[in-house]
């Protein structure tokens, strides 16, 4: 691999044993893939940050790179294990309070922003054609889709060393050519909410595992392409696919590739395959994952007015950015006497769920529905935020 010769002093240890273990780590992962080079990056987002997901090994990695490892550009990370600044309305145990605290504490110290969200894209808006070294899927696929960025899907430990160098190796979505469709999915039938979006995207990522489809089909908010990707993602290893008439990367409608329709009753069978529960059974509804802005908590807040809510029979858990916890205090008590309760900086995915008894949950993210029965043992029903709280109001 061709290095500069800042990059040969990194790897020489001359910046410090820090630095010279990420560029280590990045140098051989980026030979083992057959890239020539490396590039510079505009911002790294870090998954793997949840002590229940990386353990004392992890919390271990993470700590010797703190020790005197500093970031050298815009860096941020994914949610933690429980809400930040509030009182999780499930159990968490002591000892992962305390380890995940050393986690943040690391990654402050590091220089990383106390982000905690899924949804980097709301912090800093990625430019089309720069590059990044984003960890998470969802928002892998959402900043190449969406913003016409360009990441890899990279895993934690790489992330991590990424933040410390400001470089990735220059291969696969990094490279043009590889950012070409290679499948054409045309859908004969309406996508009318992020929920359906996310059905969509289940039925893409299971299937299409490796290509790069363009979607052909009309799309009314941002919100529906964060869901199609955050499902696609999940469902499969899909990292970007083309939306039409929105990703930045649209040429119009692929000639020469495979072709797929899909109609209503491809999408009705893929949510009878997601869905594990009834609404009935449902005991919460999470929402959230990706992470809300503070948008959909106003919303919430509208609805429950509206209806001149005094308590929901069943509660709420909204999934918020770690960084947004204060600015959305204001509404906390109200929302809590209501029984909706804000989960600043975590997801119910990579917390704790399994520990508390909770056996079936609802929710509109079908990322959400496809991990929580693997994760955790929880059973899912898919519904929209309006329907349960019309459903459980009193």
């Amino acid at each position: 691999m061709y290095l500069t010769r800042e990059e040969e002093r990194i790897l020489n240890g001359e910046e410090g044993p820090a630095r010279q273990l990420a560029m280590k780590l990045i140098v051989r992962v980026g030979e083992a893939l057959g890239a020539e080079r490396l590039v510079k990056v505009a911002h790294v987002h870090a998954s793997g940050i949840s002590y229940s997901n990386i353990g004392d090994y992890g919390l271990e990695f993470i700590e010797t790179l703190a020790r005197d490892g500093k970031v050298s550009v815009y860096s941020t990370f994914n949610p933690a294990g429980f809400p930040l600044g509030e009182k999780p309305p499930y159990p968490v145990p002591e000892t992962h309070v305390e380890k995940q605290r050393r986690i943040i504490g690391a990654l402050l110290r590091m220089g990383f922003e106390l982000s905690a969200t899924c949804i980097p894209y709301m912090l800093r808006k990625p430019r089309p054609g720069e590059h990044l070294a984003w960890g998470e899927s969802s928002a892998v696929a959402v900043a190449n889709t969406l913003y016409g960025a360009r990441t890899n899907r990279e895993g934690g430990p790489v992330a991590l060393a990424a933040a410390l160098v400001g470089r990735i190796y220059l291969w696969g979505l990094h490279l043009g050519e590889n950012r070409l469709p290679t499948v054409l999915v045309r859908v004969n039938t309406g996508v009318d909410d992020e929920l359906d979006a996310g059905v969509l995207g289940y039925l893409v990522g299971k299937n299409l595992s490796g290509e790069l489809p363009y979607i052909d089909v009309r799309m009314k908010a941002r919100r529906q392409v964060i869901s199609l990707c955050a499902a696609a993602a999940a469902a499969g290893n899909t990292a970007m696919c083309i939306v039409r008439g929105i990703s930045p990367e649209d040429r119009g409608v692929p000639t020469g590739v495979e072709k797929i329709v899909v109609d209503g009753d491809a999408l009705r069978r893929a949510r009878e395959e997601v869905e594990t529960a009834s609404i009935e059974e449902a005991e919460l509804f999470f929402t959230g994952c990706p992470h809300h802005s503070s948008d959909v908590v106003e919303k919430v807040v509208e609805l429950l007015e509206a209806r001149s809510v005094t308590r929901l029979r069943r509660p709420v858990w909204i999934a918020v950015p770690g960084n947004m916890g204060e600015s959305l205090r204001r509404y906390g008590e109200w929302l809590r006497r209501r029984g909706v309760y804000l989960l600043p900086g975590t997801c119910l995915v990579v917390g704790t769920l399994r520990k508390s008894g909770i056996r079936a949950i609802a929710t509109d993210s079908v990322k959400t529905a496809f991990y929580m029965p693997r994760r955790h043992g929880v059973r899912v029903a898919l519904a929209s935020l309006k329907e349960f709280i019309e459903a459980h109001a009193s």
